[in-house]
């Protein structure tokens, strides 16, 4: 089924640059058609209550609900940029306008990708000053965050209300949609994992023999780091994140609960994983460390069976 997705940091579509594909209205056409099946896939995973390993910036879940953009969205997409922009707006505070025209020598054209881009008609002739300075941060954040890429977004946002009506995500906020498509934050606490997950002693061994396993389990689960526990997680149930948080005990069906079936002892068998039914086939190893190495090779191919 493939290796584990990257766990990559709050992603937005990147401009188009022709100069890469030589004005190629064909690869263009086929851009625009991929970020609409990408909206759709999303669309279909919030229809399913399935979680992605995919994190995507504020404002691009701002985007697909309709809602407005600010300048602070900035912040999730290029921190540094917003750190500067924030300076510039500080620094108009107490700055005469002298000293602000000297140190922000800047006009409403700015550079994207390469692209001189117009904040404004007639921009490349607009001074920044003082007084259009929040216009020009706004109207910056927005060129970079939406209008650069606008063909793009309104694709993934075509392809997200195919499946999804409008209508249906009225009431929900950008940390909403995160929650419901992103799942839980990207840390695994240990606890966490304690609390959904269980034994199965399908051999039938000694009570003894099972708390040992158990111990050489958490043990191992416990020293893992978070890019471990994600591979475990995924091991399990094909998805790297949580779920979001439902504390409906009516609802319990949708959340995880994963089963460790523990098998007949076996030097070489790897253990196994049924993702459908969250369940994951581990032989009876005689060992701490037999444990530890097999499963960690488990892992790392993620190989799949039906245990």
């Amino acid at each position: 089924l493939g290796s584990l997705p990257d766990q990559a940091e709050n992603m937005s579509p990147l401009p188009w640059d022709p100069s890469l594909y030589h004005n190629n209205s064909l690869l263009y056409k086929q851009r625009i058609e991929g970020f609409r099946a990408c909206g759709r896939f999303l669309g279909l995973a919030l229809w399913f209550k399935q979680t992605l390993p995919i994190k995507l910036c504020r404002h691009v879940w701002k985007y697909l609900l309709g809602r407005e953009l600010c300048w602070a969205d900035l912040a999730f997409y290029n921190s540094d940029l917003y750190e500067g922009l924030r300076a510039m707006l500080n620094d108009a505070k107490w700055m005469t306008e002298a000293e602000f025209v000297e140190v922000y020598p800047c006009t409403f054209e700015v550079e994207i990708n390469g692209r001189s881009r117009e904040l404004k008609p007639g921009g490349s002739q607009l001074p920044l000053t003082k007084l259009n300075v929040e216009e020009y941060i706004q109207g910056y954040s927005e060129q970079l965050m939406v209008h650069s890429v606008k063909e793009e977004l309104a694709a993934l946002k075509q392809g997200f209300t195919d499946i999804i009506p409008p209508h249906v995500l009225a009431g929900l906020t950008a940390e909403d949609l995160t929650l419901l498509l992103s799942g839980g934050c990207g840390e695994i606490p240990f606890e966490k994992l304690c609390s959904i997950i269980t034994f199965v002693n399908s051999i039938g061994c000694s009570q003894k023999r099972l708390e040992q396993f158990k111990r050489w389990f958490w043990k191992i689960v416990k020293d893992m780091n978070q890019a471990e526990r994600q591979q475990l997680l995924y091991f399990a149930t094909g998805s790297s994140t949580l779920p979001p948080l439902d504390h409906n005990t009516e609802r319990s069906r949708d959340r995880i609960s994963i089963t460790v079936d523990i098998q007949h002892d076996s030097r070489n068998a790897l253990p196994m994983a049924s993702t459908c039914g969250q369940r994951i086939s581990i032989p009876l190893y005689r060992s701490y460390s037999m444990l530890k190495d097999k499963l960690s090779l488990a892992l790392q191919c993620l190989s799949y069976g039906l245990g």
